[in-house]
This record gives structure tokens, C-alpha cells and sequence, in this order.
């Protein structure tokens, strides 16, 4: 007996010290949020370090949670099970569209930023691409990607969306079009310049930041071509930040940060990370 309770003595012992040495030699608790940081201007690296949208929103929740946090970049289709498993993240920010299958995994924010699908494609093919939608736009119907090598980032909206056009009848069934996955962006963007794949699908703004130096490349939104007497309609994607089920004072404070900066805030944060 006595031996016992020496031993649960030394053990409270070093439990005191450990809690000691956390609050007062332990520095600021640490929150590591999972990314896949070539998704600019949402997250992107610049001189070494992963910036962005993202980034700053998460920045202004370890200020009201008082906790450091840490960006780590990871291929994106591991994110939501990462965020789900709990075991090294539990937060993926990385321009997250929700979808019912993520959901059934993790628990998502409030919906933060909406954009469109984007096509991009080599400038000497703009006319088998391009074509005037009903509201008067340059834009890119899925019956033009027939037949063709399709690019996508693993994961991805895109991928999703690309995914159910082949696996439908419709636009692209009965037809020879190839979807390829890419990791990375920068890959993709690669393949589509040297003619490997004939476009790349994204959303609007990494589209646009994408083509902004390249000469040989443009982009145009995605369209749904519209029946007789009816509108074409654009191929949406709408971002949230991934949670872990069991966070919910993180989910909460996730949410009253993206409150706080309201649309007129999120668009500014946009706006400065594409130079605007």
C-alpha cells in the first residue's frame, strides 16, 4: 500500500511539472492547419512562406483562440480525412468546396467566398473553345471539352464536377474525353502548354493568376449550355474551412471570424493578394 501511494505521489508530482512547464516554458499552443498552398491568391508561397486568403483568415482565429498558428502543405485530396482523423490536423483551409460525401466526414464553416469553374487553354485554340453566352460573355460550354484530355488537381471541385460529367449522359457521354490528375497545379499548367492535356479546369481566381504571365495560355468561365429558351448557366464552386467534428469551440470561432469580415472584407483580403 505504501508503495502505491508513493507512486501515484511521484506521478502527481510530474504531472504538476509538466503543467508547469507547458503554461510557463511551453510557449503559445500550437494549431497546425493542413493546405495545399499552390491555390493563389487563397494560399501560395512567397519568399519561402505559404500566404494567402486562407492564411489570414486563420491568422485572425489564432488571435481570438490566443494559439500560434502553423500552415502545412499537403497533396489536397488528403486533407478532409486528415481534418477527420483528428491525429495531426484538425482544420484544412485550402479554398474547400463542400460537398455531402465531405460533410459526412468533417464539419465545414460558413460558406466564405464563391467562385466560377474556369477553362484554361492554349490562346491558338481560343476558337474551338470559346464561344457567346446568353448573358453576352466570352465563356466555355462542357460539350467543347469533348474528345479531349482534360487536366484537374486532384480533389478538387473540378475533379468532382469533371468526375459526374463522365459518369452521366449528357455533354460528354459516348465520347473519348480523358480526365488526368495532377498533385500539383503548376504540373497541370505544364501539360497543358507542352499539349499533353488540352485544357485545365479551376476555379476562376487561381485560373486567372495562373495565365497572367503566360503568353501562350488564356482562360474563360465554364458554362452549362442552356436547353431551348433557356439560360446558359455558370459552373459554380462556393469555399469553406474543414473542421474536425469534435472542434466545435474552433468551428465557432472560425465562424464569428469570417463574420467579422463579412464579404466586403474576405473580397479585400482577395484583392490584396492579387495586387489589386
Amino acid at each position: 500500500m505504501k508503495k502505491i501511494i508513493t507512486l501515484l505521489l511521484a506521478l502527481s508530482v510530474a504531472l504538476i511539472g509538466a503543467f508547469a512547464f507547458t503554461s510557463c516554458g511551453g510557449g503559445q499552443e500550437t494549431l497546425v492547419v493542413y493546405t495545399e498552398a499552390g491555390f493563389a491568391p487563397f494560399e501560395y508561397v512567397k519568399d519561402g512562406k505559404i500566404i494567402g486568403v486562407d492564411v489570414d483568415i486563420m491568422e485572425l482565429v489564432g488571435k481570438k483562440l490566443d494559439k500560434k498558428i502553423v500552415f502545412e502543405s499537403v497533396d489536397f485530396d488528403t486533407i478532409i480525412d486528415e481534418v477527420a482523423s483528428g491525429k495531426n490536423t484538425k482544420v484544412g483551409s485550402a479554398g474547400i468546396s463542400v460537398t455531402e460525401e465531405r460533410k459526412a466526414k468533417v464539419n465545414f464553416s460558413t460558406e466564405y467566398y464563391t467562385a466560377a469553374l474556369y477553362v484554361i487553354y492554349k490562346t491558338a485554340d481560343a476558337a474551338q473553345y470559346e464561344t457567346t453566352t446568353t448573358d453576352g460573355k466570352t465563356g466555355v460550354y462542357w460539350d467543347s471539352l469533348a474528345g479531349g484530355n482534360v487536366a484537374v488537381q486532384t480533389g478538387t471541385t473540378a475533379d468532382l464536377f469533371l468526375g459526374d460529367e463522365l459518369g452521366e449522359k449528357g455533354t460528354l457521354e459516348g465520347t473519348n474525353t480523358k480526365k488526368t490528375d495532377f498533385s500539383e497545379l503548376a504540373a497541370a499548367v505544364a501539360d497543358v502548354k507542352v499539349g499533353n492535356c488540352n485544357v485545365l479546369i479551376i476555379d476562376e481566381l487561381p485560373a486567372q493568376k495562373l495565365v497572367e504571365n503566360e503568353e501562350t495560355l488564356t482562360c474563360a468561365p465554364l458554362y452549362y449550355q442552356g436547353g431551348e429558351g433557356e439560360d446558359d448557366e455558370l459552373a459554380e464552386d462556393v469555399y469553406a474551412i474543414a473542421v474536425n467534428k469534435n472542434e466545435t469551440e474552433l468551428l465557432k470561432t472560425i465562424n464569428e471570424v469570417i463574420a467579422e469580415l463579412g464579404k466586403a472584407g474576405i473580397q479585400e483580403l482577395v484583392n490584396k493578394h492579387l495586387g489589386v
